[in-house]
């Protein structure tokens, strides 16, 4: 395994602004094996993890690489700004991260039309973000034309924050995000679905009562109604932040019986993933 730590805006030569002061991704990658017949090119797993804009949890970034990294996908961990930081911040430093993987995409042995992006609670609303709105005024106003490039080619919604209606958001997420810059009403994720949205696997437990399943039945309706290939899995049991349900993040091994069963959204999203193209091939000589 390769791993590194890119600084995207010494990257893309932008500078930090009003208290900036995250903006890096870590790489999590295969390189070639000398001994093979043939050099592989791989799909790309953005990982956004949550903490409701106010912090990032451990639970869901490397945890989560490791899951993907072993199914054959490169892996790349987000860090993100937090509060008191911002919009614009953290969709541009996304829009970054997207853009970084497409255009290194034949450096690192990338498969380029097959990068996605996986999110949790607050970082599924991020990945929505990306997902939906890619040419956000402030993405567009950075890359122009190439905010095209932002859109990630599939996306995995977990237990994500996505709506602003006061009987079902999650309040913390939109007033860290959008601070005094932007209304809560222009990113609920739900009312910015259109028919050029890439295919959305989104999951979610119905006992969550800190991020509603409403927030993801509703953009699964929604995504429904424009046409966009999707998936909803609701699992009955189990409690917010679950991320791979097993011991990596827990104290001690789970001993709730529904654990082994939302485990189970893991392998349902590679199947999804899997559905629309994203496998290790030989690379074309």
């Amino acid at each position: 395994m390769k791993i590194e730590t890119i600084d995207l805006y010494e990257y893309f030569k932008a500078e930090r602004k009003n208290g900036e002061s995250r903006g890096f991704l870590t790489a999590y990658r295969h390189g070639q094996m000398s001994e093979m017949r043939s050099r592989k090119v791989r799909p790309a797993m953005l990982i956004l993890p949550g903490g409701g804009y106010g912090f990032l949890s451990q639970r869901e970034n490397e945890p989560i690489a490791l899951r993907y990294f072993a199914e054959g996908f490169d892996a790349f961990v987000l860090d993100y700004d937090i509060a008191p930081v911002a919009y614009p911040a953290q969709i541009v430093q996304a829009a970054m991260a997207m853009l970084y993987l497409r255009r290194e995409a034949e450096r690192l042995d990338l498969d380029c039309g097959h990068i996605a992006a996986v999110g949790f609670s607050a970082g599924g609303h991020l990945c929505g973000c990306i997902s939906l709105l890619w040419d956000d005024p402030a993405v567009r106003e950075l890359f122009g034309s190439e905010c095209e490039k932002v859109r990630p080619d599939a996306a995995i919604l977990s237990y994500p924050v996505v709506t602003a209606d006061k009987n079902f958001w999650h309040e913390g997420s939109f007033r860290n995000f959008c601070g005094e810059k932007v209304s809560a009403e222009e990113y609920s994720l739900e009312k910015k679905v259109r028919p050029s949205a890439p295919p959305c696997f989104i999951w979610a437990t119905t006992e969550d009562d800190c991020v509603p399943a409403e927030n993801a039945w509703l953009l699964y309706g929604a995504l429904h109604r424009a046409g966009v290939s999707s998936e909803l899995h609701l699992f009955e049991k189990g409690w917010h932040g679950l991320s791979t349900c097993d011991i990596e993040v827990n104290d001690e091994r789970p001993q709730q019986s529904f654990f082994g069963h939302v485990a189970h959204w893991f392998g349902l999203s590679l199947e999804f993933l899997r559905e629309h193209g994203f496998e290790v091939r030989p690379m074309k000589e």
